[in-house]
């Protein structure tokens, strides 16, 4: 039996103790609890239209549809009232109002709805049940396909309705249109992109529409991180492959890009929208070149950014097309990196909604071009022989310099890595005689990081580039290697007594340090400096405390074992923020004192 199969079981059996013990339950106040049934019950995606119509009815008949629906362009409902699924078109009826049968309040009603059914349609792909900490239901999100405008037209005539309006063109997301038969009036709004653009969520979880948005977007934008990352590794061994063989894997893995980029492209458009008020146009006919000059224009103003948003159709179109150019590896790792770029800035700009800060303009330019021009001059020499003492340890760091945003993506292992060198100046590792400078102490590698920031904004100030106003286009990351035996292995109980004595008013993250001694810190950034690191809890929360009942405990434990095992075998940091279960964990931590005892011989 598998895991999906367990899950079930709990939802039907969590849903039967509700029923018979907790009968006093609202789905108002518990909606929570309701959610958490449905994906334990369905799984996490729904992908076919019946299991869509069963998940319907159940959903209806557990909950009478009070929920809250939220929409990607801030509007919202506060229940559903009905779902007809239309099996044969693959269609989703979603009504938010309907005649209630009073007729005062179907007076009152028209005072501001003027037609007795409002609601939504998309044409059905999926639906996800959105998960949290410790694998918890949050939200359904139902994602659809495009429907063009002439297949609204015949949906929305379907059953002998007539159209008495329609309007395409002042929505990225839907066509809102108006139909009458018998005297009856109603308004559907006709969802027409592939964006993630609604989602339902329990009225417990009191989400303002601004996050809400916000979350709507992350997971849009997390979408085509995760379709670049399968595009790109579609080309795993592909340079063993024979040129033509290679040829056809880097055209299909440049296309998967390209499509990526359109998507992204679109959503940032969408983000901007109420801003810039762009030209709508019907979704589907929005190509990669119809976006990138808009944002130029709008958005991306500086030469960098400019240059990257040039440099991503002409990549695209020269590997994905036949055209007559050599295909280059580099080329598609450039084309990863600069669509890479957009999908981390406009994560930043979705997380800084809602906080913008007037910026007064600065006389003097931004220090990007200065840093990429120069940043191999720039000698960290000193700062290294100040901080530096440790030579040996069985934990090393060599720090490795990104420019922009992201480091150029090293897609066959072919064009290195930037790295700080034993000399002081950042150099390619694949350049000859290179001498990586090796760090052995945390602390260390901490204080020389800060120092080598600082270096770099005094000497942007002194050639009279704003650093306040203006990121540096350069940062410096310390990547972890294992380099000696761990002395310890800790326990459950070790863990415990530290979730016990930690100070619940601070964030605390638990992390594993290279003798194999679990700690927990404060200044969470620094996680990534010790071999094993999970999500941070935080403050207020009650993970920790004399007054928590520590109910991370075992399943910190048990995600600490499984990551230490990885660490041990390749010897890289280890982060995860997802609980896994226990089961097998006793071959887990034999697997670990295997490696003990291997390394003891």
């Amino acid at each position: 039996m598998n895991i999906r199969y367990f899950r079930r079981i709990e939802g039907l059996i969590r849903r039967w103790y509700r029923k018979n013990f907790h009968k006093n339950w609202e789905v108002v106040e518990h909606g929570l609890d309701f959610f958490q049934e449905f994906a334990d019950i369905y799984g996490d995606t729904i992908n076919d239209i019946e299991t869509a119509d069963l998940f319907f009815k159940d959903f209806m008949g557990q909950t009478g549809g009070w929920v809250i629906v939220d929409f990607l362009d801030s509007d919202n409902w506060d229940c559903i009232r009905k779902v007809d699924v239309d099996k044969q078109n693959g269609l989703i009826w979603f009504y938010w109002q309907i005649p209630s049968g009073d007729p005062l309040e179907e007076k009152m009603r028209k005072m501001v709805f003027p037609f007795g059914y409002y609601g939504m349609c998309l044409k059905f792909d999926n639906i996800r049940f959105l998960k949290g900490k410790r694998n918890r239901c949050f939200g359904i999100i139902v994602n659809g396909y495009t429907i063009r405008e002439r297949n609204i037209k015949g949906f929305t005539k379907n059953g002998g309705w007539e159209i008495k309006g329609m309007d395409a063109t002042s929505s990225f997301f839907s066509t809102s249109v108006v139909r009458e038969k018998d005297g009856v009036f109603q308004h559907w709004r006709f969802m027409n992109t592939p964006i993630s653009s609604f989602w339902i969520i329990p009225k417990q979880l009191n989400v303002h529409p601004q996050d809400s948005e916000k979350l709507l977007y992350i997971h849009g934008v997390e979408k085509c991180e995760k379709n670049l990352k399968l595009a790109l590794e579609k080309t795993k061994g592909v340079d063993k492959l024979g040129k033509e063989e290679q040829r056809k894997e880097i055209k299909t893995a440049a296309h998967d890009m390209r499509t990526v980029a359109e998507s992204l492209f679109k959503l940032i458009m969408c983000f901007h929208q109420e801003k810039y008020q762009y030209k709508v146009s019907n979704y589907d006919d929005l190509m990669l070149h119809n976006l990138t000059g808009p944002l130029k224009k709008t958005i991306y103003k500086q030469n960098f950014e400019q240059n990257r948003i040039d440099e991503i159709p002409r990549l695209a179109n020269d590997l994905s097309h036949d055209s007559g150019n050599p295909v280059d590896f580099r080329n598609l790792g450039t084309l990863y990196t600069d669509i890479t770029f957009f999908v981390s800035d406009f994560k930043s700009r979705i997380m800084r909604k809602g906080h913008e800060v007037t910026v007064i303009h600065s006389d003097k330019p931004s220090p990007h071009d200065f840093v990429k021009a120069n940043y191999k001059s720039f000698c960290f020499i000193d700062e290294i022989n100040e901080i530096v003492r440790k030579t040996n340890g069985k934990i090393s760091f060599k720090i490795k310099t990104q420019i922009g945003t992201f480091v150029a993506m090293n897609l066959f292992g072919e064009n290195g890595e930037e790295v700080l060198c034993s000399d002081g100046y950042i150099r390619n590792s694949k350049e000859t005689d290179v001498d990586i400078l090796n760090v052995w102490d945390r602390t260390e590698v901490i204080e020389l990081l800060n120092k080598m920031y600082q270096k770099v904004i005094a000497t942007c100030n002194a050639n009279g580039y704003d650093t306040e106003t203006y990121s540096l286009g350069i940062s410096f990351e310390a990547k972890l290697k294992k380099e000696g035996t761990p002395s310890h292995l800790f326990t459950e109980s070790e863990i415990e007594d530290l979730m016990r004595n930690a100070d619940d008013e601070n964030n605390n993250q638990l992390v594993i340090d290279e003798d194999g001694y679990a700690h927990i810190i404060q200044g969470f950034k620094q996680g990534n400096l010790y071999p094993v690191s999970q999500e941070t809890w935080c403050a207020g929360n009650m993970y920790v405390g004399k007054d928590s009942n520590l109910s991370d405990l075992h399943n910190s434990y048990v995600l600490c074992m499984h990551l230490w095992l990885s660490y041990l075998k390749n010897g890289r940091h280890m982060y995860d923020d997802c609980y896994v279960s226990d089961n097998g964990l006793d071959k887990v931590i034999e697997a670990v004192k295997q490696f003990y005892s291997d390394y003891n011989k």
